[in-house]
């Protein structure tokens, strides 16, 4: 797996409906209209953003994530009007057991709509074609179909419940894990 190829090209990738690219500080407007949306951070461990400042210190540790080449984001931007609609990215990067996890969400307006699955397939092909990842993971929460077909639509297959791994707004929730790797390819 090649992590400083990751950081050092800092991919972007079109598709029919959006463009990937890194998040920067000019998207703090965008960003908090999306990560202000109490549905989005429903089933995750981050809390809706109530201020501006939540999101000037996401973004602050995305950019610190981008130096330090520990975890990479992309914004989903809708290419009909430029509006970031979520973000998605790698992490959990394991240059020797060429393995990384990846996450995603997206604006409740825009569930629904096959655009997650959409952001992240580049992405995922990315992992294995040019980083040499051996295996991509993925984990939700047991009760999120949403996010669990978009994992099986990236061809990702279930492998376990995670029985109470995470603690989310202050209780203990199951977590399936779904993988794909190489050999499905």
């Amino acid at each position: 797996m090649d992590i400083d190829k990751l950081f050092g090209e800092s991919p972007e990738f079109e598709t029919e409906r959006l463009y990937l690219r890194r998040l920067t500080m000019d998207d703090l407007d965008q960003y908090y209209a999306f990560a202000s949306d109490p549905k989005v951070s429903e089933q995750s461990l981050w809390q809706c953003h109530q201020t501006k400042e939540d999101s000037i210190g996401y973004l602050e540790r995305v950019l610190r994530n981008y130096e330090q080449k520990t975890i990479y984001i992309w914004a989903f931007v809708l290419k009909e009007t430029g509006t970031l609609i979520g973000r998605g990215g790698v992490f959990h990067l394991e240059e020797f057991m060429q393995s990384c996890e990846l996450g995603y969400a997206i604006g409740s307006t825009y569930w629904g709509k096959g655009l997650a699955v959409e952001a992240m397939q580049p992405v995922m092909d990315y992992c294995f074609e040019q980083l040499n990842c051996n295996r991509v993971e993925g984990k939700c929460n047991a009760g999120n179909i949403g996010s669990a077909r978009v994992m099986e639509k990236l061809g990702m297959v279930q492998e376990g419940l995670l029985r109470k791994q995470l603690k989310i707004k202050g209780v203990f929730t199951d977590q399936k894990l779904y993988a794909r790797i190489r050999d499905d390819l």
